[in-house]
């Protein structure tokens, strides 16, 4: 069995050799181009300005090819506007050697063509990898570059033919390149979106499965203080909560780091921990069941409808909202009694409602707009510090209006804090398995 990294060297390999060779075989060229040979071959029985004119583009061509010219748009840039202007000065020069008796200039045409194809090859490179203003003096440049140079002697029939086609070359060259360039911006884009997506699911998720467990120490801690001198035993009963409380926190961030290390975790739409809530309605009772208040107060799970076939990612929705209005009711509303929570399965729609008998809250600074604060939002807890006011119900309205639902926290008619979200089932079958 190869190992994984082996393709991956081996290619990147190739690709070294590649770039190394196309840069040896352009040096090659410059210093035949530059060089006054007498040795009667093709090269040197050019004039000096058509040899002169290639050493640009050919030496852009051999810097493209290195990666680390490639990976500068800048400089990209600059190569492309010094092939540009350089192939123009040559073009004036042959214009005015031409008409000098004798002059060899006008022979080579099959090597105009060599360097009209180098020119049209550096203007895709310029387009597509260059700085975007710095490529757009280039562009033009170049253009005029691989338009003029057939005509940079005489103006001849064969010489207009042939800048006709230096056009259309142009111009599929420009099409081309530009299409390409804006494709990796969106690419790009798509890629800063998709991890802006993963920052925020990934912070909604530690806040979800690892806050309620870490509320739930903080107020049994602040219990147990309470109660430590006046009855002790309460306190050890405090303390083995706060020992579940922990495991439980615990087992949520390993389960959330070994998702970072799978390749579900690289997808828009899953989360570490995302599977948190697998476990159902099941689950869902399971957690109303253990949720317990410091006064003594419990919660009580009302089902409607047949809750047992909704689909799983609608319970793994409800159920994340179940777990923040809990922990909201164990941070702010520590003296309620009784705490409900009905699931209700209807035609087209899941319902989840969290109602406490807890004394209603008034407005905090973790207000959603139009609905007042969190409960107890900067109340005072137990041992004196301020509350700390969340990103809970903000990140659940998010969740659950991007799943096209409805979302609202605030007190009801009798001053309870009530929790309430509508999710309709068909976005649930999509996102779900």
């Amino acid at each position: 069995m190869h190992s994984p990294h082996f393709g991956r060297g081996s290619s990147r390999t190739r690709r070294a050799l590649f770039r190394v060779g196309v840069a040896l075989v352009g040096a090659a060229l410059v210093l035949a181009l530059a060089a006054d040979h007498r040795t009667g071959t093709f090269i040197s029985a050019l004039a000096p300005q058509a040899r002169l004119s290639a050493l640009a583009p050919v030496a852009a061509l051999s810097l493209m090819a290195v990666r680390r010219w490639r990976g500068d748009p800048r400089a990209v840039a600059a190569a492309g506007a010094l092939a540009g202007a350089w192939s123009l000065g040559c073009s004036a020069w042959m214009r005015v050697a031409a008409e000098r008796p004798g002059s060899p200039v006008g022979h080579g045409d099959a090597y105009t063509l060599f360097e009209i194809a180098a020119l049209v090859v550096v203007l895709v490179l310029t387009v597509r990898y260059g700085a975007a203003r710095s490529a757009a003096g280039a562009a033009v440049l170049l253009c005029l570059a691989v338009v003029l140079r057939p005509v940079a002697v005489r103006v001849t029939e064969n010489g207009l033919i042939l800048a006709m086609f230096c056009t259309v070359a142009v111009c599929a060259g420009l099409i081309g390149a530009l299409v390409a360039r804006l494709a990796a911006l969106d690419r790009r884009r798509h890629a800063e979106q998709v991890r802006l997506e993963q920052r925020l699911t990934f912070a909604r998720d530690l806040h979800d499965f690892v806050a309620h467990h870490v509320t739930g120490i903080v107020v049994q801690a602040q219990g147990a203080q309470v109660v430590a001198a006046s009855r002790p035993e309460l306190a050890v009963s405090a303390l083995g909560q706060i020992e579940r409380a922990g495991a439980e926190a615990l087992r949520a961030l390993r389960h959330m780091v070994s998702g970072l290390r799978t390749e579900d975790a690289l997808v828009p739409g899953l989360a570490p921990g995302g599977d948190a809530a697998a476990g159902g309605v099941a689950g869902l009772r399971t957690l109303v069941a253990a949720f317990t208040l410091p006064g003594g107060g419990s919660a009580r799970l009302t089902e409607e409808g047949p809750v047992d076939r909704l689909p799983a990612a609608a319970v793994a929705a409800v159920h994340r909202v179940a777990m923040e209005a809990l922990t909201n009711v164990r941070k702010h509303t520590p003296d309620a009694r009784q705490v409900t929570v009905t699931l209700r399965a209807l035609a087209g729609t899941v319902e989840l409602d969290v109602v406490n008998d807890g004394p209603g809250p008034g407005p905090g600074p973790a207000a959603l707009p139009g609905q007042g604060g969190e409960p107890g939002a900067g109340a005072a807890s137990r041992t004196g510090a301020p509350a700390p006011a969340g990103y809970g119900l903000i990140g659940l309205e998010e969740r659950v209006t991007a799943e096209g639902g409805v979302f609202h926290a605030g007190p009801d008619s009798s001053g309870h804090w009530r929790v309430s979200a509508r999710i309709p089932l068909e976005s649930a079958w999509r996102d779900g398995p």
